[in-house]
């Protein structure tokens, strides 16, 4: 019986002795010259460890795989319009006659080389991408552009409207 009160005793002194008051490294901060994960901000706060990098063209982070930064407004033109026809880009040659501000005209041209059908196009930009809202051969709706999408003259004449 002394056996299993003074093993019982010893057990209990262990568990308890585990228990103490002095502060984990839970409750520590980390050592400062450990790296903190997520902690990798660039000069325009873009967290690197997360897979975002700094678009200058978007003014923006992103990540490439789910948002492209282009180079230029042809190169996203471009882009959209091949996704619009689902068309290889290298079947897609944009050619920007007119640019004014966050506005663009120009042409488009499909097939291999760009040498296939075509039209024209107008897109503007909102917020930090574009949009084409007008792609085609047809006629334009030259009150349209300017009321509802804020095309200026600059870029709708002499070329899309007289």
């Amino acid at each position: 019986m002394r056996k299993i009160k003074f093993l019982s005793f010893f057990f209990l002194s262990i568990i308890l002795g585990g228990c103490s008051l002095r502060p984990t490294s839970v409750i520590n901060p980390p050592s400062p010259t450990l790296p903190l994960v997520g902690n990798d901000k660039d000069i325009h706060g873009c967290i690197g460890s997360a897979g975002y990098t700094w678009c200058e063209r978007k003014d923006k982070c992103l990540r490439i795989w789910e948002e492209a930064c282009f180079e230029n407004v042809s190169q996203e033109i471009q882009s959209l319009l091949a996704q619009k026809y689902n068309k290889p880009i290298g079947d897609v040659k944009i050619t920007i006659s007119k640019q004014e501000g966050d506005y663009v005209g120009g042409s488009v041209l499909f097939g291999q080389g760009g040498l296939g059908e075509g039209g024209i196009f107008l897109a503007r930009r909102v917020g930090n991408a574009w949009e084409v809202v007008f792609d085609g051969n047809g006629s334009i709706d030259c009150n349209k552009m300017r009321q509802e999408f804020g095309f200026p003259d600059a870029v709708l004449k002499p070329n899309f409207c007289d």
